[in-house]
């Protein structure tokens, strides 16, 4: 459970935040991956543990009794949000199956994109 893992101290913000299921759906998980490649995912429900392998940022989700959920991030990236706005773009194009997905790879880096090149995308590290 995330309970059990410690988030580095500096930097905490915390945000509150309406009912979001994160991975609802195996697609949803795999589209937060893209935005935060290095992060891992760590806990079990409600209670989750993001945390960054190459920037050591953190973000601990919790659920309220009002049905809303309460977000801690600490360090340089703000994971959460970055999860966050990667999902909202893969809902608003309609929750899209990953056979919609394509990547292109080239000397300038790696881009993961929706439907087409031009479509909306993530660029990954190289």
């Amino acid at each position: 459970m995330a309970g059990q893992y410690r988030l580095a101290g500096g930097g905490e913000t915390t945000d509150f935040r309406a009912s979001w299921p994160l991975c609802r759906r195996w697609t949803g998980g795999w589209v937060a991956q893209l935005a935060a490649p290095s992060a891992e995912r760590l806990g079990a429900g409600a209670e989750q543990v993001l945390w960054d392998v190459s920037t050591g940022s953190q973000a601990r989700t919790a659920p309220n009794p009002d049905g809303e959920w309460t977000v801690v991030q600490r360090g340089p990236a703000r994971l959460w949000d970055r999860d966050e706005q990667a999902v909202q773009r893969w809902q608003a194009a309609g929750e899209p199956h990953q056979e919609e997905f394509g990547i292109t790879v080239s000397a300038a880096g790696q881009r993961v994109w929706l439907r087409s090149e031009d479509g909306p995308g993530w660029d990954l590290p190289i």
